[in-house]
C-alpha cells in the first residue's frame, strides 16, 4: 500500500481570484479533496465511516503559502497521514506548481466523531481492524503543526450573516473552507492588491448549523497579522483563525 496519495490539478478560472492566481478557499479545497480520495481509496473515507456511523471532523489547519498558483498551472497536491492516538491524527500536503517547487504546505488536525452524538470516539478503536495504522508515514513538514487560535481581547464586529445552503456540508454543518471566504470578505480589496496571505490558521470550535446567524468580530494583532473569531448571537465562539499578510 502507497502511504502517499498524489493528484494532478489544473487551476480553473473558477478557482481564481481578480489576480488570475488561486484563491485560499481553492487551495482548501484541494486539500480537502486529495484528503477524502487517500482515505477513500484505502478504505476509511467518508462513505465507509458513515456506514458505521462516524464522521471525520477538522479540527486545526495551518496553510503556508509561498505563492498563489495561476489560472491554468497545473499542479500536484501529495498528503500522508504522519501520526495518531486515540482522538486526533495529523495528515499533511503539499501543492507543487509546474516547475515542481512545493508552492503550499498544509498541515492540519482531524477528529473523528460518531455522527448522530457528535461527540469524538477513541478513533484507535473503531479503525484498529483497517488500515489506517499501516497507512501512516512519518515524514514532517518544514511548517509547524496547526495550534490553538487564542481568544480575541479587543475585537469589532466587522460583518453579520445568515448560514445558508451554500455554506453546508455532507456532515450537516458549515464546509471547512467556507468559513474562509467568510473572513477574507471583511477585508478592503486594496490589501489584496498589495499583499497577499502567507500563513493562515484556522480552529473549528463548534458546529456552525444551516440557519443560524454569526458575527465576524476581527481584532489586528500587528502591522500584516488579523485574528478573527466567528461567534453565535449568544456570543459561543464558533471558529477562530489568524491569517498573516505578506508584500508582493
Amino acid at each position: 500500500m502507497k502511504k502517499k496519495t498524489s493528484l494532478k490539478y489544473t487551476v480553473l478560472m473558477r478557482d481564481t481570484d481578480f489576480s488570475m492566481r488561486s484563491t485560499l478557499e481553492s487551495i482548501g479545497n484541494i486539500f480537502m479533496n486529495i484528503a477524502g480520495l487517500d482515505s477513500e481509496r484505502k478504505g476509511f473515507g467518508m462513505e465507509a465511516l458513515r456506514k458505521q456511523g462516524y464522521a471525520w471532523v477538522a479540527l486545526r489547519i495551518l496553510i503556508d503559502v509561498k505563492s498563489y498558483p495561476a489560472a491554468f498551472e497545473k499542479l500536484k497536491a501529495t498528503t500522508w497521514i504522519e501520526n495518531w492516538n486515540k482522538l486526533t491524527t495529523q495528515r499533511n500536503c503539499v501543492i507543487e506548481d509546474s516547475k515542481g517547487d512545493n508552492v503550499v504546505e498544509i498541515s492540519s488536525i482531524f477528529t473523528l466523531i460518531n455522527f448522530n452524538t457528535r461527540q469524538a470516539v477513541n478513533m484507535q478503536d473503531v479503525l484498529s481492524d483497517s488500515n489506517y495504522e499501516k497507512s501512516i508515514c512519518n515524514k514532517h513538514l518544514s511548517i509547524r503543526s496547526p495550534e490553538k487560535v487564542h481568544l480575541l481581547t479587543n475585537e469589532k464586529v466587522v460583518a453579520t450573516r445568515k448560514v445558508t445552503y451554500s455554506d453546508i456540508d455532507c456532515n450537516m454543518h458549515v464546509n471547512s473552507f467556507r468559513y474562509v471566504s467568510w473572513v477574507l470578505d471583511t477585508i478592503p480589496l486594496e490589501m489584496f492588491q498589495k499583499k497577499f496571505i502567507s500563513e493562515f490558521e484556522i480552529n473549528y470550535v463548534k458546529e456552525c448549523r444551516y440557519g443560524e446567524t454569526v458575527t465576524i468580530n476581527m481584532e489586528q494583532l500587528g502591522d500584516n497579522v488579523y485574528a478573527f473569531d466567528i461567534r453565535n448571537f449568544e456570543g459561543t465562539s464558533l471558529n477562530r483563525c489568524k491569517l498573516t499578510f505578506t508584500d508582493f
